[in-house]
Protein backbone atom coordinates (compact mmCIF):
# COMPACT_ATOMS: atom_id res chain seq x y z
CA UNK A 1 0.00 0.00 0.00
CA UNK A 2 1.39 3.62 -1.27
CA UNK A 3 1.28 6.15 1.66
CA UNK A 4 1.73 9.34 0.27
CA UNK A 5 3.46 12.50 2.54
CA UNK A 6 0.19 13.91 3.73
CA UNK A 7 -0.52 10.25 4.57
CA UNK A 8 2.59 9.44 6.59
CA UNK A 9 2.75 13.03 8.31
CA UNK A 10 -1.08 12.70 9.34
CA UNK A 11 -0.31 8.96 10.38
CA UNK A 12 2.87 10.35 12.63
CA UNK A 13 -0.09 13.04 14.15
CA UNK A 14 -2.46 10.33 14.92
CA UNK A 15 -0.39 8.27 16.64
CA UNK A 16 0.66 11.51 18.89
CA UNK A 17 -2.87 12.56 19.32
CA UNK A 18 -4.01 8.89 20.57
CA UNK A 19 -1.02 8.98 23.03
CA UNK A 20 -1.75 12.27 24.73
CA UNK A 21 -5.27 11.42 24.02
CA UNK A 22 -4.42 8.01 26.24
CA UNK A 23 -2.28 10.02 28.80
CA UNK A 24 -5.31 12.78 29.17
CA UNK A 25 -7.86 10.22 29.78
CA UNK A 26 -5.90 8.30 31.82
CA UNK A 27 -5.54 11.67 34.07
CA UNK A 28 -9.10 12.59 34.07
CA UNK A 29 -10.06 9.27 35.42
CA UNK A 30 -7.47 9.25 37.95
CA UNK A 31 -8.51 12.62 38.72
CA UNK A 32 -12.47 11.31 38.84
CA UNK A 33 -11.85 8.52 40.77
CA UNK A 34 -9.39 10.48 43.45
CA UNK A 35 -12.63 13.09 43.52
CA UNK A 36 -14.65 10.03 44.70
CA UNK A 37 -12.62 8.58 46.84
CA UNK A 38 -12.63 12.08 48.04
CA UNK A 39 -15.84 12.91 48.59
CA UNK A 40 -16.58 9.39 49.56
CA UNK A 41 -14.04 9.71 53.00
CA UNK A 42 -15.69 13.17 53.32
CA UNK A 43 -19.01 11.29 53.96
CA UNK A 44 -17.83 8.44 55.97
CA UNK A 45 -15.77 10.89 58.24
CA UNK A 46 -19.30 12.83 58.73
CA UNK A 47 -20.84 9.46 58.93
CA UNK A 48 -18.80 8.09 61.59
CA UNK A 49 -19.08 11.75 63.30
CA UNK A 50 -22.79 11.98 63.86
CA UNK A 51 -22.80 7.63 64.82
CA UNK A 52 -20.24 8.52 67.24
CA UNK A 53 -22.02 11.61 68.49
CA UNK A 54 -25.20 9.43 68.87
CA UNK A 55 -23.45 6.44 70.46
CA UNK A 56 -22.09 8.88 73.13
CA UNK A 57 -25.34 10.74 73.74
CA UNK A 58 -26.99 7.29 75.34
CA UNK A 59 -24.00 5.57 76.53
CA UNK A 60 -23.13 8.29 79.29
CA UNK A 61 -26.26 7.15 80.95
CA UNK A 62 -25.85 3.46 80.67
CA UNK A 63 -23.98 2.99 84.04
CA UNK A 64 -26.71 4.56 85.78
CA UNK A 65 -29.47 3.15 84.99
CA UNK A 66 -29.02 -0.27 87.05
CA UNK A 67 -28.24 1.94 90.59
CA UNK A 68 -31.03 4.67 90.09
CA UNK A 69 -34.37 3.57 90.81
CA UNK A 70 -35.93 7.44 89.05
CA UNK A 71 -34.98 7.89 85.29
CA UNK A 72 -32.41 10.55 84.68
CA UNK A 73 -34.50 13.68 83.55
CA UNK A 74 -31.40 14.35 80.85
CA UNK A 75 -32.40 10.72 79.43
CA UNK A 76 -34.83 12.13 77.22
CA UNK A 77 -32.27 15.14 75.97
CA UNK A 78 -29.60 12.55 75.18
CA UNK A 79 -32.52 10.61 73.25
CA UNK A 80 -33.11 13.94 71.43
CA UNK A 81 -29.63 14.69 70.71
CA UNK A 82 -28.86 10.84 69.72
CA UNK A 83 -31.86 11.28 67.06
CA UNK A 84 -30.61 14.49 65.45
CA UNK A 85 -27.29 12.67 65.26
CA UNK A 86 -28.74 10.22 63.36
CA UNK A 87 -30.64 12.48 61.27
CA UNK A 88 -27.16 14.64 60.37
CA UNK A 89 -25.69 11.30 59.59
CA UNK A 90 -28.31 10.24 56.93
CA UNK A 91 -28.48 13.83 55.66
CA UNK A 92 -24.27 13.38 55.08
CA UNK A 93 -25.15 10.02 52.61
CA UNK A 94 -27.72 12.31 51.16
CA UNK A 95 -25.70 14.50 49.76
CA UNK A 96 -22.78 12.43 48.24
CA UNK A 97 -25.61 10.27 46.74
CA UNK A 98 -26.41 13.40 45.32
CA UNK A 99 -22.77 14.61 44.10
CA UNK A 100 -21.97 11.10 42.94
CA UNK A 101 -25.09 8.96 41.67
CA UNK A 102 -23.14 6.30 39.45
CA UNK A 103 -20.50 5.77 42.52
CA UNK A 104 -19.34 2.56 42.66
CA UNK A 105 -20.19 2.97 46.79
CA UNK A 106 -23.66 3.50 46.90
CA UNK A 107 -24.96 -0.03 47.37
CA UNK A 108 -22.79 0.46 50.49
CA UNK A 109 -23.62 3.78 51.90
CA UNK A 110 -27.78 2.59 50.78
CA UNK A 111 -27.35 -0.39 52.93
CA UNK A 112 -25.70 2.02 55.74
CA UNK A 113 -28.36 4.27 55.13
CA UNK A 114 -30.73 1.20 56.13
CA UNK A 115 -29.18 0.37 59.25
CA UNK A 116 -29.12 4.32 60.56
CA UNK A 117 -33.16 4.26 59.40
CA UNK A 118 -33.50 1.72 61.88
CA UNK A 119 -31.65 3.33 64.66
CA UNK A 120 -33.36 6.23 64.55
CA UNK A 121 -37.03 4.27 64.74
CA UNK A 122 -35.37 1.86 67.54
CA UNK A 123 -34.25 5.63 69.21
CA UNK A 124 -37.66 6.98 68.73
CA UNK A 125 -39.32 3.72 70.23
CA UNK A 126 -36.60 3.44 73.15
CA UNK A 127 -37.65 7.21 73.95
CA UNK A 128 -41.20 6.63 74.22
CA UNK A 129 -40.40 3.68 76.22
CA UNK A 130 -38.39 5.61 78.60
CA UNK A 131 -41.40 7.53 79.44
CA UNK A 132 -43.78 5.21 79.84
CA UNK A 133 -41.37 3.55 82.25
CA UNK A 134 -41.10 5.98 84.16
CA UNK A 135 -44.97 6.28 84.92
CA UNK A 136 -45.73 2.82 84.80
CA UNK A 137 -45.78 0.58 88.06
CA UNK A 138 -45.22 -2.96 86.61
CA UNK A 139 -41.90 -4.21 87.84
CA UNK A 140 -41.26 -5.74 84.27
CA UNK A 141 -41.31 -1.92 82.45
CA UNK A 142 -38.31 -0.83 84.08
CA UNK A 143 -35.92 -3.95 83.12
CA UNK A 144 -37.04 -4.36 79.33
CA UNK A 145 -36.68 -0.58 78.67
CA UNK A 146 -32.85 -0.77 80.41
CA UNK A 147 -32.71 -3.91 77.45
CA UNK A 148 -33.91 -2.50 74.74
CA UNK A 149 -31.18 0.31 75.53
CA UNK A 150 -28.17 -1.48 75.79
CA UNK A 151 -29.47 -3.29 72.26
CA UNK A 152 -29.66 0.30 71.07
CA UNK A 153 -25.97 1.25 72.71
CA UNK A 154 -24.58 -1.65 71.45
CA UNK A 155 -26.16 -1.29 67.59
CA UNK A 156 -24.60 2.21 67.61
CA UNK A 157 -20.79 0.96 68.71
CA UNK A 158 -21.23 -1.77 66.51
CA UNK A 159 -22.23 0.61 63.90
CA UNK A 160 -19.28 2.34 64.84
CA UNK A 161 -16.28 0.46 64.02
CA UNK A 162 -16.81 -0.87 60.43
CA UNK A 163 -17.34 3.13 59.12
CA UNK A 164 -14.14 3.99 60.84
CA UNK A 165 -12.46 0.59 58.89
CA UNK A 166 -14.24 1.95 55.94
CA UNK A 167 -12.46 5.32 56.10
CA UNK A 168 -9.22 4.44 57.24
CA UNK A 169 -9.28 2.01 54.20
CA UNK A 170 -10.63 5.01 51.92
CA UNK A 171 -7.65 6.93 53.45
CA UNK A 172 -4.92 4.31 52.64
CA UNK A 173 -6.81 3.59 48.91
CA UNK A 174 -6.35 7.29 48.10
CA UNK A 175 -2.35 7.24 48.92
CA UNK A 176 -1.89 3.60 46.94
CA UNK A 177 -3.76 5.65 44.25
CA UNK A 178 -2.04 8.67 44.35
CA UNK A 179 1.58 6.56 44.27
CA UNK A 180 -0.05 4.98 41.12
CA UNK A 181 -1.41 7.40 39.38
CA UNK A 182 2.07 9.40 39.76
CA UNK A 183 3.87 6.07 38.43
CA UNK A 184 1.87 5.92 35.41
CA UNK A 185 1.38 9.37 34.89
CA UNK A 186 5.36 9.55 34.40
CA UNK A 187 5.20 6.59 32.24
CA UNK A 188 2.78 7.96 30.23
CA UNK A 189 4.35 11.34 29.68
CA UNK A 190 7.72 9.11 29.27
CA UNK A 191 6.15 7.15 26.97
CA UNK A 192 4.26 10.22 24.81
CA UNK A 193 8.22 11.83 24.82
CA UNK A 194 9.40 9.28 23.19
CA UNK A 195 6.13 8.67 20.69
CA UNK A 196 6.56 12.66 19.74
CA UNK A 197 10.27 12.07 19.48
CA UNK A 198 9.67 9.45 17.15
CA UNK A 199 6.53 11.32 14.85
CA UNK A 200 8.98 14.15 14.85
CA UNK A 201 11.76 11.45 13.42
CA UNK A 202 9.61 10.00 10.96
CA UNK A 203 8.20 13.39 9.79
CA UNK A 204 11.66 14.69 9.06
CA UNK A 205 12.72 11.54 7.29
CA UNK A 206 9.57 11.56 5.37
CA UNK A 207 10.69 15.58 4.16
CA UNK A 208 14.41 15.13 4.38
CA UNK A 209 14.34 14.54 0.63
CA UNK A 210 13.00 18.18 -0.61
CA UNK A 211 16.62 19.37 1.15
CA UNK A 212 18.41 16.76 -1.27
CA UNK A 213 15.77 18.31 -4.04
CA UNK A 214 16.50 22.09 -3.14
CA UNK A 215 20.33 21.41 -3.01
CA UNK A 216 20.02 19.64 -6.53
CA UNK A 217 17.88 21.79 -8.35
CA UNK A 218 21.14 24.40 -7.34
CA UNK A 219 23.53 21.91 -8.74
CA UNK A 220 21.41 21.64 -12.31
CA UNK A 221 21.24 25.72 -12.28
CA UNK A 222 24.98 25.41 -11.94
CA UNK A 223 25.25 23.00 -15.02
CA UNK A 224 25.42 19.71 -12.92
CA UNK A 225 23.44 17.28 -14.82
CA UNK A 226 24.82 13.51 -14.18
CA UNK A 227 24.17 13.38 -10.06
CA UNK A 228 21.00 11.89 -9.54
CA UNK A 229 18.93 12.61 -6.23
CA UNK A 230 19.00 8.99 -4.98
CA UNK A 231 15.25 9.53 -3.47
CA UNK A 232 13.42 6.08 -3.27
CA UNK A 233 10.39 6.67 -1.46
CA UNK A 234 7.01 5.79 -2.95
CA UNK A 235 4.91 9.00 -2.34
CA UNK A 236 4.50 12.09 -3.92
CA UNK A 237 8.19 13.54 -3.01
CA UNK A 238 9.59 10.10 -4.34
CA UNK A 239 7.79 10.55 -7.27
CA UNK A 240 8.81 14.80 -7.14
CA UNK A 241 12.50 13.27 -6.87
CA UNK A 242 12.14 10.87 -10.19
CA UNK A 243 10.70 13.73 -12.13
CA UNK A 244 13.28 15.45 -11.19
CA UNK A 245 16.00 13.53 -12.95
CA UNK A 246 14.23 13.05 -15.54
CA UNK A 247 14.59 16.56 -16.32
CA UNK A 248 18.04 16.80 -15.50
CA UNK A 249 18.64 14.26 -18.15
CA UNK A 250 16.18 15.72 -20.61
CA UNK A 251 18.12 18.97 -20.10
CA UNK A 252 21.79 17.65 -20.06
CA UNK A 253 20.35 15.67 -23.38
CA UNK A 254 18.60 19.24 -25.14
CA UNK A 255 22.57 20.90 -24.15
CA UNK A 256 24.52 18.61 -25.86
CA UNK A 257 21.93 18.40 -28.65
CA UNK A 258 22.37 22.11 -28.52
CA UNK A 259 26.26 21.88 -28.26
CA UNK A 260 26.18 19.77 -31.57
CA UNK A 261 23.71 21.93 -33.18
CA UNK A 262 25.98 24.95 -32.65
CA UNK A 263 29.37 22.75 -33.62
CA UNK A 264 27.67 21.69 -36.47
CA UNK A 265 26.29 25.03 -37.48
CA UNK A 266 29.63 26.66 -37.31
CA UNK A 267 31.38 23.21 -39.15
CA UNK A 268 29.00 24.28 -41.71
CA UNK A 269 29.62 27.54 -42.17
CA UNK A 270 33.48 27.29 -42.34
CA UNK A 271 32.68 24.11 -44.80
CA UNK A 272 30.90 26.39 -47.24
CA UNK A 273 33.31 28.61 -46.92
CA UNK A 274 35.88 26.92 -47.56
CA UNK A 275 34.14 24.82 -50.61
CA UNK A 276 33.43 28.28 -51.69
CA UNK A 277 37.04 29.71 -52.15
CA UNK A 278 38.14 26.03 -53.40
CA UNK A 279 35.72 25.00 -55.69
CA UNK A 280 36.84 27.72 -58.43
CA UNK A 281 40.45 27.18 -58.09
CA UNK A 282 40.03 23.50 -58.50
CA UNK A 283 37.83 24.40 -61.76
CA UNK A 284 40.42 25.70 -63.33
CA UNK A 285 42.47 23.68 -62.19
CA UNK A 286 41.05 20.92 -63.90
CA UNK A 287 40.30 22.54 -67.33
CA UNK A 288 44.17 23.62 -67.33
CA UNK A 289 45.34 20.20 -66.54
CA UNK A 290 43.01 18.90 -69.68
CA UNK A 291 44.22 21.40 -71.89
CA UNK A 292 47.66 20.42 -70.70
CA UNK A 293 47.07 16.55 -71.83
CA UNK A 294 45.69 17.94 -75.01
CA UNK A 295 49.39 19.56 -75.63
CA UNK A 296 51.09 16.93 -74.51
CA UNK A 297 52.92 14.84 -77.55
CA UNK A 298 51.78 11.34 -78.24
CA UNK A 299 54.82 9.88 -77.66
CA UNK A 300 55.70 11.81 -74.08
CA UNK A 301 53.21 8.64 -71.64
CA UNK A 302 54.64 9.98 -68.49
CA UNK A 303 53.81 13.27 -69.11
CA UNK A 304 49.69 12.18 -69.91
CA UNK A 305 49.77 9.40 -66.70
CA UNK A 306 50.84 12.71 -64.71
CA UNK A 307 48.51 15.03 -66.19
CA UNK A 308 45.90 11.87 -65.96
CA UNK A 309 46.76 11.46 -61.88
CA UNK A 310 46.05 15.98 -61.58
CA UNK A 311 42.88 15.53 -63.21
CA UNK A 312 41.81 12.12 -61.16
CA UNK A 313 42.97 13.81 -57.58
CA UNK A 314 41.02 17.07 -59.36
CA UNK A 315 37.81 15.34 -59.81
CA UNK A 316 37.91 13.69 -56.43
CA UNK A 317 38.88 17.06 -54.79
CA UNK A 318 35.48 17.95 -56.65
CA UNK A 319 33.57 15.36 -55.26
CA UNK A 320 34.37 15.73 -51.40
CA UNK A 321 33.95 19.78 -51.80
CA UNK A 322 30.34 18.89 -53.01
CA UNK A 323 30.06 16.43 -50.21
CA UNK A 324 30.80 19.15 -47.62
CA UNK A 325 28.33 21.38 -49.39
CA UNK A 326 25.63 18.51 -49.29
CA UNK A 327 26.07 18.75 -45.16
CA UNK A 328 26.64 22.10 -45.03
CA UNK A 329 23.38 23.17 -47.00
CA UNK A 330 21.05 20.29 -46.20
CA UNK A 331 17.70 21.85 -46.47
CA UNK A 332 14.84 21.33 -44.00
CA UNK A 333 12.80 18.17 -44.60
CA UNK A 334 9.30 18.31 -46.57
CA UNK A 335 7.38 16.05 -43.99
CA UNK A 336 5.05 14.21 -45.30
CA UNK A 337 2.84 10.79 -44.89
CA UNK A 338 5.13 8.31 -46.23
CA UNK A 339 5.42 4.47 -45.44
CA UNK A 340 8.89 3.84 -44.65
CA UNK A 341 8.61 0.00 -44.78
CA UNK A 342 8.24 1.47 -48.61
CA UNK A 343 10.92 3.56 -48.79
CA UNK A 344 13.11 1.03 -46.96
CA UNK A 345 12.49 -1.64 -49.77
CA UNK A 346 13.07 0.53 -52.42
CA UNK A 347 16.68 1.80 -50.84
CA UNK A 348 17.29 -2.04 -50.48
CA UNK A 349 16.07 -2.99 -53.88
CA UNK A 350 18.39 -0.39 -55.69
CA UNK A 351 21.50 -1.73 -53.81
CA UNK A 352 21.05 -5.68 -53.77
CA UNK A 353 22.55 -6.01 -56.98
CA UNK A 354 25.95 -3.96 -55.63
CA UNK A 355 25.02 -5.80 -52.35
CA UNK A 356 25.43 -9.28 -54.40
CA UNK A 357 28.72 -8.15 -56.03
CA UNK A 358 30.40 -8.01 -53.11
CA UNK A 359 29.40 -11.35 -51.69
CA UNK A 360 27.25 -9.82 -48.99
CA UNK A 361 23.52 -11.82 -48.22
CA UNK A 362 20.98 -9.63 -47.62
CA UNK A 363 18.01 -10.83 -45.18
CA UNK A 364 14.41 -7.93 -45.52
CA UNK A 365 11.82 -7.88 -42.97
CA UNK A 366 8.97 -5.55 -43.30
CA UNK A 367 6.44 -5.79 -40.82
CA UNK A 368 2.95 -5.55 -41.87
CA UNK A 369 0.49 -2.96 -41.49
CA UNK A 370 3.33 -0.27 -40.54
CA UNK A 371 1.78 3.25 -39.08
CA UNK A 372 2.48 6.24 -41.55
CA UNK A 373 5.75 8.73 -40.24
CA UNK A 374 6.35 11.87 -41.24
CA UNK A 375 9.22 12.40 -43.73
CA UNK A 376 11.23 13.86 -46.23
CA UNK A 377 11.40 11.11 -48.60
CA UNK A 378 14.53 11.80 -50.81
CA UNK A 379 16.39 12.72 -47.34
CA UNK A 380 15.72 9.56 -45.85
CA UNK A 381 16.59 7.31 -48.76
CA UNK A 382 20.04 9.53 -48.61
CA UNK A 383 20.56 8.14 -44.45
CA UNK A 384 19.63 4.71 -45.53
CA UNK A 385 21.61 4.29 -48.66
CA UNK A 386 24.14 5.97 -46.49
CA UNK A 387 24.18 2.72 -44.03
CA UNK A 388 23.67 0.68 -46.48
CA UNK A 389 27.02 1.17 -48.16
CA UNK A 390 28.57 1.60 -44.75
CA UNK A 391 27.70 -1.82 -43.77
CA UNK A 392 28.83 -2.94 -47.25
CA UNK A 393 32.57 -1.76 -46.65
CA UNK A 394 32.42 -2.86 -43.02
CA UNK A 395 31.65 -6.14 -44.29
CA UNK A 396 34.66 -6.25 -47.07
CA UNK A 397 34.18 -9.09 -49.20
CA UNK A 398 31.64 -11.53 -47.75
CA UNK A 399 28.85 -10.96 -44.76
CA UNK A 400 25.50 -10.96 -44.21
CA UNK A 401 23.21 -7.42 -43.89
CA UNK A 402 20.06 -7.24 -41.86
CA UNK A 403 17.06 -4.92 -42.19
CA UNK A 404 14.44 -4.71 -40.31
CA UNK A 405 11.36 -2.49 -40.14
CA UNK A 406 8.80 -2.77 -37.59
CA UNK A 407 6.55 -0.94 -35.55
CA UNK A 408 7.46 -0.50 -31.55
CA UNK A 409 5.93 1.59 -28.56
CA UNK A 410 7.77 4.94 -27.68
CA UNK A 411 9.20 5.83 -24.17
CA UNK A 412 7.15 8.77 -23.86
CA UNK A 413 3.89 8.29 -21.85
CA UNK A 414 5.07 5.25 -20.36
CA UNK A 415 5.42 3.40 -23.62
CA UNK A 416 2.11 4.68 -24.73
CA UNK A 417 3.75 6.67 -28.08
CA UNK A 418 3.56 4.75 -31.28
CA UNK A 419 7.52 4.74 -33.28
CA UNK A 420 9.01 2.84 -35.98
CA UNK A 421 12.37 1.61 -36.07
CA UNK A 422 14.45 0.86 -38.56
CA UNK A 423 17.24 -1.56 -37.74
CA UNK A 424 20.41 -2.37 -40.08
CA UNK A 425 22.87 -4.72 -38.89
CA UNK A 426 25.69 -5.91 -40.44
CA UNK A 427 28.16 -9.13 -39.87
CA UNK A 428 31.36 -6.39 -39.75
CA UNK A 429 34.36 -6.41 -37.24
CA UNK A 430 32.38 -4.01 -35.01
CA UNK A 431 33.23 -0.25 -33.83
CA UNK A 432 35.92 -0.09 -30.84
CA UNK A 433 34.63 0.74 -27.99
CA UNK A 434 36.59 3.80 -27.96
CA UNK A 435 35.29 5.14 -31.15
CA UNK A 436 31.64 4.60 -30.55
CA UNK A 437 30.98 8.25 -29.06
CA UNK A 438 32.85 9.79 -31.88
CA UNK A 439 31.38 8.29 -35.20
CA UNK A 440 28.88 11.35 -35.16
CA UNK A 441 31.21 13.74 -34.57
CA UNK A 442 31.46 15.63 -37.96
CA UNK A 443 34.68 15.04 -39.80
CA UNK A 444 35.71 11.95 -37.81
CA UNK A 445 36.73 8.95 -39.71
CA UNK A 446 39.13 5.36 -40.02
CA UNK A 447 39.06 5.30 -43.84
CA UNK A 448 42.08 6.62 -45.61
CA UNK A 449 40.14 8.65 -48.05
CA UNK A 450 36.88 9.32 -45.90
CA UNK A 451 35.38 12.83 -45.49
CA UNK A 452 34.28 12.05 -41.93
CA UNK A 453 30.70 13.10 -42.57
CA UNK A 454 28.68 10.04 -43.35
CA UNK A 455 26.93 9.07 -39.86
CA UNK A 456 26.98 12.65 -39.43
CA UNK A 457 24.77 13.70 -42.02
CA UNK A 458 22.29 10.09 -41.40
CA UNK A 459 21.86 11.39 -37.24
CA UNK A 460 21.32 15.05 -38.83
CA UNK A 461 18.44 14.11 -41.53
CA UNK A 462 17.11 11.59 -38.45
CA UNK A 463 17.55 14.30 -35.61
CA UNK A 464 15.65 17.20 -38.52
CA UNK A 465 12.94 14.21 -38.68
CA UNK A 466 12.32 14.38 -34.99
CA UNK A 467 13.86 10.40 -34.38
CA UNK A 468 16.94 9.22 -33.14
CA UNK A 469 19.71 7.11 -33.76
CA UNK A 470 21.10 4.55 -31.74
CA UNK A 471 23.70 2.41 -32.35
CA UNK A 472 25.49 -1.14 -30.71
CA UNK A 473 28.58 -2.59 -31.85
CA UNK A 474 30.87 -5.27 -30.33
CA UNK A 475 34.40 -6.83 -31.45
CA UNK A 476 33.15 -9.36 -33.67
CA UNK A 477 30.02 -8.82 -33.03
CA UNK A 478 29.06 -6.68 -35.70
CA UNK A 479 27.40 -3.29 -35.55
CA UNK A 480 23.31 -2.96 -35.59
CA UNK A 481 22.56 1.08 -36.38
CA UNK A 482 18.51 1.84 -35.03
CA UNK A 483 16.34 4.60 -36.67
CA UNK A 484 13.41 5.71 -34.41
CA UNK A 485 10.60 7.94 -35.93
CA UNK A 486 7.55 9.08 -34.35
CA UNK A 487 4.37 7.39 -36.31
CA UNK A 488 1.52 9.18 -37.15
CA UNK A 489 -1.83 8.44 -36.29
CA UNK A 490 -4.00 6.18 -37.99
CA UNK A 491 -5.72 8.57 -41.64
CA UNK A 492 -8.25 7.63 -44.27
CA UNK A 493 -7.60 4.69 -46.56
CA UNK A 494 -5.27 6.63 -49.58
CA UNK A 495 -6.73 7.60 -52.84
CA UNK A 496 -5.68 5.21 -55.79
CA UNK A 497 -4.16 8.49 -57.30
CA UNK A 498 -2.45 9.15 -53.89
CA UNK A 499 -0.51 5.70 -54.35
CA UNK A 500 0.24 6.66 -57.71
CA UNK A 501 1.84 9.66 -56.92
CA UNK A 502 3.70 7.93 -53.37
CA UNK A 503 5.24 5.06 -55.75
CA UNK A 504 6.11 7.65 -58.39
CA UNK A 505 8.13 10.04 -55.74
CA UNK A 506 9.33 6.40 -54.15
CA UNK A 507 10.64 6.32 -57.90
CA UNK A 508 11.96 9.82 -57.95
CA UNK A 509 13.86 9.14 -54.53
CA UNK A 510 15.60 6.31 -55.66
CA UNK A 511 17.51 8.11 -58.50
CA UNK A 512 18.26 10.83 -56.22
CA UNK A 513 20.00 8.47 -53.75
CA UNK A 514 22.22 7.38 -56.87
CA UNK A 515 22.43 10.43 -57.34
CA UNK A 516 24.17 10.69 -53.20
CA UNK A 517 26.53 7.64 -53.87
CA UNK A 518 29.32 9.25 -53.01
CA UNK A 519 28.15 10.28 -49.34
CA UNK A 520 29.77 7.45 -47.04
CA UNK A 521 29.62 7.11 -43.35
CA UNK A 522 32.47 7.28 -41.25
CA UNK A 523 33.81 3.78 -38.82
Amino acid sequence: MRLGVSGKVLLALTVLLVAFAGDATFTVLTIHQARQGVLANEAYLDLQGSVDAAWKSLNDFAPSLGRNMRMDPNLALAFKSSRKHLDDAVAAIDRFLEKEPASTRRTDFEATRKQISTLRAQVDAIAAEAGAAEGSASPKARPEFESHFAMLTHSLNRLRRPLRGESGQIAQRLTDDEDTALQMALGLGITGLAIAAAAFLFTLRTLRPLSVLRARAREVAGGDYARRTGVTSHDEIGDLAREFDAMAGAIEEREHKLIRSERLATVGRMAAQITHEVRNPLASIGLYAELLGDEINPGNDEGKRLVTSIISEVDRLTEITETYLRFARLPKPKLEREDLGAIVTGVLEFSRAELSQAGIALDLDVAPGLPEVAADEAQLRQALLNLVRNAKEAMRASGRLRVRVEAADGPEAGGAAPTVRVTVQDSGAGIPRENLEKIFDPFFSTKERGTGLGLALVQQIVVEHGGRVDVASGADEGTTFSLTFPALAASPNAAPEARDERDTAESAGAALAHGAEGVTAAR
